[in-house]
């Protein structure tokens, strides 16, 4: 059995370029489950199909994988419920079981040998019998750019209720990928393919680098007979582990608060109270999820003691990072639902943490203002995600002005915070919190004296582009001269820290 490290290292020793192609399969291999089952799901619950309805498609899996019907047959008894539906309305649909589904259910090692070799520069592509609405978003959050993938046949912007021939199945699959690499010039055997089931040995057996992830039985004891690597991701299903770390994170929090609270009243010094809960809280938080922090560029919060740390925002894990980072130095924004849960209120207001109301712009505005005291009075850094809530994909949402106005407002620096992979840890929609490694990196803090309030959309879209460009989203020549001027000072420090 191999581990996502061996593949990483096998990816690691192939020549670089557009000439390798990475096939990856999409449902039990990017993510844990069947994306057609959550849409069917979703389709019962808007009451677009019956329960009827889903028991015939419940049958029609059993049937197929006893060899009753045919993967045309199953795939044309999903797209028959589709018959007479806009296009755009399907559209939709998938991208809120995107949202509600999907995107939590994508495993860290499929991220991880997916970037691995876009590192490369291969080419990565997504071959599934899934149809390419259901598969879309994630390939977007993923940044691939090619999908081979079954299609629903379409007239006039409305579903026929029926599906092109072949469906990108078996030894459809096969013929899918050769279409694709010819179209890429890439060689399939040269090229990877990853999948969990085999149904996908027609095209296995022709890649140059076949690996069987989350195999099934048939496909682990076939890969076992060829010397196939194979290896198993961790389950993205809860566990007594993940259970007891995402409860005794919120136990810490308020035991935390009520140890630094019993030393702020007994020493009369409300800081010293604050700086023991924040060490205590952050210390034990990580050991509790398993997560160790790889920080890059730490010296450029070191060296701005008191400034405005902004970061992107992709799960509730992000605000334990940043507490993390900036300790006892630490004041922030939080939502104001969090005062309608005893305790917890009390613990982050304690830490620093000022509740907003996003719906309500000018109050929030006017609760920002004891945050200027505590950058100018206090010398403390005020943390903003200033995205105002968590992204659904590592590509960051449109920033708001909040942030940049209480730098301007207590003329200080802004430090840029990247949070490259703590989707990792948990993602939006996720109750539970899961062991990994996040990299951290600090950019060069941005110089604000000099701005200009109504030019202040150019310069917000300025710095947005520095986190797409740290992303990967956007290529350096995309970049401001004043960003590229700003890497080129960047020299950068690795540290670990847990």
């Amino acid at each position: 059995m191999s581990t996502t490290d061996d593949l990483l290292a096998e990816i690691n020793t192939t020549p670089t370029g557009p000439g390798t192609l990475a096939l990856f399969d999409f449902d039990g291999t990017i993510i844990a489950g069947y994306s057609s089952l959550f849409i069917l799901r979703e389709q019962l619950r808007r009451g677009d199909i019956t329960t009827q309805d889903f028991a015939r498609v419940v049958l029609a899996l059993i049937n197929h994988q006893a060899g009753l019907v045919d993967d045309h047959g199953l795939m044309e008894l999903g797209a028959s419920f589709l018959k007479g539906s806009p296009v755009q309305s399907f559209d939709e649909l998938c991208g809120q079981v995107y949202e509600k589904q999907i995107n939590k259910r994508i495993y860290p090692e499929a991220r991880a040998l997916i970037a691995a070799h876009r590192a490369r520069g291969h080419i990565v592509a997504i071959a599934s019998s899934a149809p390419e609405q259901a598969i879309r978003q994630v390939a977007q959050d993923l940044q691939i750019e090619h999908i081979a993938s079954s299609h629903y046949i379409v007239a006039e912007g409305v579903f026929t209720g029926a599906v092109t021939m072949p469906v990108c199945w078996g030894f459809g699959k096969r013929l899918a990928a050769e279409k694709l690499a010819s179209q890429l010039n890439c060689q399939l055997e040269k090229a990877f393919f990853y999948t969990d089931s085999d149904e996908d040995l027609p095209l296995l057996e022709v890649v140059g680098h076949p690996t069987a992830v989350n195999p099934n039985a048939r496909l682990k004891q076939h890969a076992d007979f060829k010397d196939w690597p194979s290896v198993a991701f961790k389950p993205r299903r809860w566990r007594l582990r993940e259970l007891g770390g995402t409860a005794g994170v919120y136990v810490s929090l308020v035991t935390s608060y009520l140890g630094g609270l019993g030393i702020a009243r007994l020493d009369g010094d409300r800081k010293r109270g604050r700086g023991f809960m924040l060490k205590h809280f952050t210390d034990s938080v990580c050991k509790l999820i398993g997560m160790d922090i790889e920080l890059i560029n730490e010296h450029y919060l070191r060296d701005n003691p008191a400034s405005v740390v902004i970061f992107n925002h992709q799960s509730a894990a992000d605000g334990f990072i940043i507490l993390k980072l900036l300790r006892e130095n630490y004041a922030g924004i939080g939502k104001r639902a969090f005062g309608r849960v005893p305790l917890l209120s009390d613990a982050y207001e304690f830490a620093g943490v000022i509740p907003i109301d996003r719906e309500d712009g000018k109050a929030a505005i006017a609760s920002m203002a004891p945050l200027v005291d505590a950058i100018t009075k206090e010398g403390r850094s005020v943390a903003v995600a200033p995205e105002g809530t968590r992204s659904t994909s590592r590509m960051p949402g449109p920033f708001k002005k909040g942030a940049f106005h209480l730098a301007l407002d207590a003329k200080v620096n802004i430090v840029p915070v990247v949070i490259h992979n703590s989707v990792n840890i948990q993602t939006k929609g996720d109750k539970l919190f899961h062991a990994a490694k996040v990299t951290v990196e600090i950019l060069p803090p941005i110089d604000t004296s000099n701005w200009q309030r109504e030019n202040l959309n150019s310069h917000i879209a300025d710095v947005r582009q520095q986190y797409l460009q740290a992303l990967g989203f956007a290529s350096p020549e995309a970049s401001t001269p004043a960003t590229q001027t700003a890497a080129k000072k960047a020299p950068r420090k690795r540290k670990v820290t847990t």
